[in-house]
């Protein structure tokens, strides 16, 4: 029956393992009652950049559990400058997520058809955490499964805690 339900679902996210040196406490330290830079690679849609942020971001917001935060592609003197998240839309080539820190441009394919994107909450050059998620039937910026693919791909970002810091308990 799940296989079934599952094959239903227009969108989904899977998380990468985060790195050892992820923490709640560094996440705090980055984004606390502070703005988070947002790097955005490629629109799925088509139209501007700018345009295409102010549908994204949204989604993004109050998603960072247990931090007060502003994600914002605009950020003030507030930001530290180490940290990031960067989403990119139909990467061209493939890449890894942990490929996501880097500076440089990201080729993206043209809009259209399903979208697969890939994510990282990054601190200098490094991925803390990574995620990928797919919509296979993308209506617009305004489709409510669009706004759920950014907004878990936002909570799988920041886990609230590492999977390993249970001892592997899986009742944790």
């Amino acid at each position: 029956m799940a296989l079934l339900l599952g094959g239903c679902m227009n969108e989904r996210v899977v998380a990468s393992e985060p790195a050892p040196a992820y923490t709640l406490s560094e996440v705090a330290y980055a984004a606390s009652d502070r703005d988070l830079r947002v790097v955005l690679h490629g629109n799925p849609f088509g139209g501007d950049a700018e345009s295409f942020a102010r549908k994204v971001l949204p989604s993004m917001q109050n998603r960072v559990i247990g931090v007060r935060t502003n994600l914002t592609t605009t950020p003030n003197d507030t930001a530290r400058k180490d940290y990031k998240v960067v989403l990119a839309f139909n990467v061209a080539e493939t890449m890894l997520n942990t490929g996501l820190c880097t500076n440089g441009p990201i080729p993206t394919r043209p809009p259209g058809g399903p979208i697969i994107v890939q994510g990282a909450f990054c601190r200098g050059g490094g991925a803390m955490t990574s995620a990928t998620g797919w919509l296979d039937r993308p209506q617009g910026p305004d489709d409510p499964d669009f706004r759920q693919l950014i907004t878990d791909m936002t909570f799988s970002l920041f886990p609230s805690r590492r999977a390993d810091s249970c001892g592997g308990s899986p009742d944790c």
